[in-house]
């Protein structure tokens, strides 16, 4: 991660968590995002794979409109690499019920801000509860406007995030709490 304190460089609760580990070739800017959640690790893990169907963020912006689902899915199953989720990124990598890696694929969005991954992790903490963490690293930028590109994309995921997470979190904790 940047060693800048506070925003864009991290957002939340991310205590109980350590970051990911950049994937090869992601040794640009980091940033980190996290939230505490009062529901078990399965239950985040379960609310996590719905980013398969839709963005959890704001729906006008990221979802053409419609509401992203505040109900399980029936029959969704587990991330795939290579899967296509949140209509940009690909699934590099998952380790059922802790972490997935995604990849920015899109090649406008490629272009534009250069290549991204994501890595969400479920972390079970002490108490009970879980920590939902999501860590993004960049591409080294190959000159002063990608690396301004970078930053403007940093700036803008905070309220992206944040409202996933929180999204994510808030679906949780209701299922937990049935």
């Amino acid at each position: 991660m940047n060693s800048s304190a506070g925003l864009p460089w991290a957002w939340g609760d991310l205590s109980g968590t350590h970051p990911a580990p950049a994937p090869p070739g992601y040794d640009g800017p980091a940033a980190a995002r996290g939230v505490r959640v009062d529901a078990p690790a399965p239950t985040v893990w379960l609310w996590l794979r719905q980013l398969q169907v839709a963005p959890y963020s704001y729906d006008l912006l990221d979802n053409w409109g419609h509401r992203s689902p505040r109900v399980l899915t029936p029959g969704l199953t587990e991330f795939t690499p290579g899967q296509r989720v949140l209509t940009i990124f690909t699934v590099m990598s998952v380790s059922p019920g802790e972490r997935v890696v995604l990849e920015m694929a899109k090649p406008g969005a490629l272009r534009l801000f250069g290549a991204l991954t994501i890595t969400y992790n479920v972390t079970p903490l002490p108490d009970g509860g879980t920590g939902l963490r999501g860590d993004l690293h960049l591409a080294r930028s190959s000159s002063r406007l990608s690396a301004l590109h970078q930053t403007a994309l940093l700036w803008g995921d905070v309220p992206m995030m944040r409202k996933q997470l929180l999204t994510l979190k808030e679906c949780a904790e209701r299922d937990a709490r049935r």
